[in-house]
């Protein structure tokens, strides 16, 4: 097979939206890759056209709406970075083109809506991949083979934390644990090498509607018990942290500076096992630069990792569990697509 030069035949890549996590976390994160640079972008308001214009040139294509980029071609792939309430409508649109896209949970801003969305996900045919950049981490890979190998034993207990300060939104339609989960409990999934079967959150200071500043949310997966701890209006921020007990020691990880460290019965004292680093972040989200990298190597056909369909479908089946679990204040069940079918008619 002919090897493509990427700078004299880069991957065409259109951009839809250009706000801060366009500007600051994707298109550096593309130019540091080197293999696909920005032809086509569309955004909604003229203010932001003329600063794509500015800021990406005057060879860029640019476009008011995301499906006339769409209908007009000429892309290998697409980039989504658009506010929530439009993932789904941009999300069906992409599906629908045909062309390869690169996206943010959740798939909807509604909770009536995951499952039909869901659906058209499951069934789209091009490559497809959701920006989960937790689960690229090189410390996440470091602590699922520490765990596998044993070292701390058989795990116990889990908790991952999180502390952001963006501060909860008024009038969403989705609760913080059901937007958060799909990074932070995959995190957790991959670790562990197992998804929870029921969830149950302990609902935090609440905003009008149905989104929280702060939240727990336990996880059971079938014999450990997970946490997830969110707080999105933190002193601190962006922090994400992982800890977990086994029977013969514990373990811990620095999501955001790659430290890995240990502690066990023949050596309680905590050492540092080792400090797996992600490449230099963009917009201080670890994992990204990795995420688009893997998305970029499907579009030329390379072995990668990917965040398949299905994945998607399980941390928002979980999300769903955790919206039951606020409105019974109990326990919910992780249910299966089967089920939210049957929901559906």
């Amino acid at each position: 097979m002919t090897q493509r030069d990427p700078a004299m035949n880069p991957l065409r890549i259109g951009l839809a939206g250009y706000g801060n996590w366009a500007r600051e976390a994707y298109v550096p994160a593309l130019r540091a890759d080197g293999r696909g640079a920005v032809v086509a972008a569309a955004a909604p308001s003229q203010a932001t056209r003329q600063r794509i214009r500015e800021e990406l040139g005057s060879r860029v294509r640019i476009y008011p709406h995301f499906d006339a980029m769409l209908d007009a071609g000429g892309l290998d792939g697409v980039l989504m970075a658009l506010p929530e309430a439009v993932h789904e409508p941009g999300l069906l649109a992409a599906i629908g083109s045909g062309i390869p896209f690169f996206h943010e949970p959740p798939v909807s801003h509604l909770r009536d809506r995951i499952a039909p969305v869901l659906e058209e996900l499951l069934g789209a045919g091009q490559v497809q991949q959701a920006d989960l950049e937790l689960r690229f981490l090189p410390v996440v890979a470091a602590a699922a083979q520490r765990l596998a190998e044993g070292a701390i034993g058989e795990p116990q207990t889990a908790r991952i934390r999180m502390n952001g300060n963006w501060n909860a939104r008024p009038g969403a339609g989705l609760s913080l644990s059901h937007v958060l989960a799909p990074w932070y409990v995959d995190a957790l999934d991959a670790m562990l090498g197992s998804h929870p079967q029921r969830v149950l959150v302990q609902d935090g200071r609440g905003t009008e509607g149905r989104m929280q500043a702060y939240a727990l949310t336990q996880l059971d997966y079938g014999g450990v018990w997970g946490t997830f701890q969110a707080n999105i209006s933190s002193v601190q921020g962006p922090e994400t942290w992982v800890e977990i007990q086994g029977r013969d020691g514990d373990l811990f990880a620095d999501l955001f500076t790659g430290e890995l460290r240990l502690r066990s019965r023949s050596l309680p004292e905590w050492r540092v096992d080792r400090v797996v680093s992600a490449l230099r972040p963009f917009a201080g989200w670890p994992g990204l630069r990795e995420c688009l990298s893997d998305f970029l190597d499907q579009l030329e056909g390379k072995p990668s990792s990917g965040v398949p369909a299905e994945d998607m479908a399980r941390l928002h089946r979980l999300g769903l569990a955790a919206e039951e679990s606020i409105d019974t204040l109990s326990w919910a069940p992780v249910r299966s697509m089967d089920e939210l079918r049957r929901n559906l008619r």
